[in-house]
């Protein structure tokens, strides 16, 4: 077994931080510049959820072919290339002259995202010793919320001040520094060289995801169930080829452990149930709240701050408890937040109990999401580390998907898809906002059980 230096594995520990810090940095600053986007290139609220939905559709339909291109030509080219891809999108991004054009370079985002998400945390399991894996885990979670965090001040006050395109050039340098660190490691780490790549399973995969996520995204109308219902006939097909196939790209047998499965699956209920918190507070605190975009990224920053503290130190302690307990607790707060989210905010706003919302769940994120990444690795033999990589990326962003495919079916349903955010549509905005975390909450309780009943272990 290759053993690595300690300039190598912190090599791969800072390029891994750069690159992964981009997309949550990106998405918070996005998230405040909503409003003046929708000005500017005139769009619906419905259009707005797009945005977002059309990054994490694109990511999720390219991660798991780009993990099994990462197992054949080497994790450190397929990571190259994700940050370049993601770099040239996002400075096209600044050039959108309307929302299609938006889309598209969001589009191409995903697809560098997803090459880098899919070899980050399994480079990272690669080079790092079992004892003290868990701790470069929770800095590199730590370095997602980071991004989340410095994202709602930065984006509002870019905002304000700039414009919303100089969002996208300011994450330009950090991807610079992933390369240039990640093209000093010596190591192009390959587990299956040689091997043929799946293109016939690739294809499959992609068009099933293609239908199902767009259906999601587009409901309630009529064609998008028949979309769904397609894409999952897709998905079943595509899940017989990859088991008769030799060199599949996604390995189903690993599906066949259930630790990791329900591990997965509370991942996905994790992100499903928090994501669409922040699009929805950026919308209430600058319309019934009244804020600029600074002052509302300021207010939503006390979340991702505290899921950085409690980060680091869940990950200072995974290593030598049962995997059950930290990731647990952590949901279980978060779905206490939504609950004090749900029965307080209306019309009359109330930034108090918005503010111990945002810390409850500040602190479930953080206890959640490393350990639970570090009990989802322990539960997979070393060379499917990539494999096990991808499919934790994949589920996150599928999470992240879903979240906004409830949230913009909600504002169809409720406001249409062509309304604007206007004070008489206040009312209507609030019910999408209650009706969207009722759904949360039944995903985070559901998610809770999932991490207790992976299963007892403390081998890392």
């Amino acid at each position: 077994m290759q053993v690595y230096t300690a300039t190598e594995r912190r090599l791969v520990l800072v390029a891994s931080c750069m690159a992964i810090f981009v997309n949550p940095l990106i998405g918070s600053m996005l998230n405040l510049a909503l409003n003046a986007i929708g000005s500017d290139l005139h769009c619906s609220a419905h259009q707005l959820g797009w945005i977002a939905s059309i990054f994490f559709i694109s990511s999720v339909a390219t991660m798991v072919p780009a993990a099994r291109l990462a197992d054949i030509i080497g994790k450190r080219k397929v990571f190259v290339a994700g940050a370049v891809i993601a770099m040239v999108s996002l400075l096209l991004c600044t050039l959108s002259q309307n929302i299609q054009m938006l889309y598209l370079f969001r589009g191409m985002s995903g697809i560098g995202t997803a090459c880098i998400a899919s070899t980050s945390i399994s480079m990272i399991a690669d080079v790092y010793p079992k004892e003290i894996r868990g701790s470069a885990l929770a800095w590199n979670t730590a370095c997602v919320y980071i991004g989340a965090s410095v994202g709602p001040s930065l984006g509002g006050l870019i905002t304000d001040v700039l414009g919303w395109r100089y969002v996208f050039i300011l994450v330009v340098p950090f991807l610079v520094i992933g390369i240039a660190t990640i093209l000093r490691f010596p190591h192009n780490i390959s587990n299956t060289e040689g091997e043929p790549f799946d293109a016939k399973g690739s294809a499959i995969y992609i068009l099933s995801v293609l239908l199902i996520m767009f259906g999601l995204i587009s409901l309630p109308e009529t064609y998008a169930a028949a979309m769904m219902v397609i894409g999952f006939i897709v998905l079943g097909f595509f899940v017989r080829e990859e088991c008769r196939t030799r060199y599949p790209i996604m390995h189903m047998s690993l599906f066949r452990n259930s630790k990791f499965t329900r591990s997965l699956a509370a991942l996905f209920l994790n992100y499903a149930a928090s994501y669409s918190v922040s699009f929805f507070l950026s919308l209430y605190l600058q319309n019934i709240g009244r804020m600029t975009p600074t002052e509302a990224g300021m207010m939503l920053m006390i979340q991702p701050v505290i899921q950085v503290v409690f980060t680091l130190l869940a990950g200072r302690i995974v290593d030598r408890m049962d995997l059950r307990i930290l990731p647990t607790t952590g949901m279980t707060l978060t779905l206490v937040g939504i609950v004090i989210l749900f029965v307080s905010l209306g019309i009359e706003y109330d930034p108090f109990m918005i503010y111990v919302s945002l810390a409850v769940m500040g602190v479930g994120f953080g206890l959640f999401s490393s350990p639970n990444t570090t009990a989802t690795m322990a539960y997979v033999d070393r060379e499917d580390y990539n494999k096990a990589s991808a499919l934790i990326a994949t589920m996150r962003q599928v999470g992240m998907t879903t979240s906004m495919g409830v949230a913009t079916c909600l504002i169809s349903i409720y406001l249409g898809t062509s309304a604007a955010i206007a004070p008489e549509n206040y009312p209507l905005l609030v019910d999408v906002m209650r009706a969207g975390w009722m759904v949360c909450i039944v995903f985070c309780a559901v998610g809770a059980l999932f991490s207790w009943f992976r299963g007892k272990t403390t081998e890392v």
